[in-house]
């Protein structure tokens, strides 16, 4: 049993069409580098892209903490205001019963007087 030997037929190419290869395997190589380094500067702009994300969330969660110190403080501002209208209203109750019950001396009215302008004297200042 002998083996038979295929003889392929080859057409000649032609020097033109071996340019044409030559170049087009050229442009392979380049845009294959060139499809790296996109890929490459895709992901650091996603990389970026993730770390902006976080910046503005944190940014946010500090706006958001800015508002509730505010508002707390609003807050603040409005009770203190009510203890002072309130203690403004219990020295005039207290000097109006002062006056009525007539006391012996004034060392009580003004102890009393005192003893409110203290107390009014503490809340503002807190």
């Amino acid at each position: 049993m002998g083996q038979s030997v295929g003889v392929v037929d080859l057409e000649p190419i032609s020097i033109v069409d071996l340019k044409e290869i030559d170049r087009r395997l050229q442009e392979y190589e380049i845009l294959k580098t060139l499809v790296g380094e996109q890929k490459k500067i895709i992901l650091e702009l996603e990389a970026s892209l993730l770390t902006e994300k976080k910046t503005n969330e944190l940014n946010q969660r500090e706006i958001d903490l800015q508002k509730r110190i505010l508002d707390i403080k609003d807050m603040e501002i409005k009770v203190t205001r009510q203890a002072v209208n309130d203690m403004k209203e219990i020295s005039d109750r207290a000097i109006k019963l002062a006056e009525v019950s007539k006391p012996k001396s004034n060392w009580q009215l003004l102890g009393l007087a005192a003893i409110v302008g203290y107390i009014i004297n503490e809340l503002v200042h807190k």
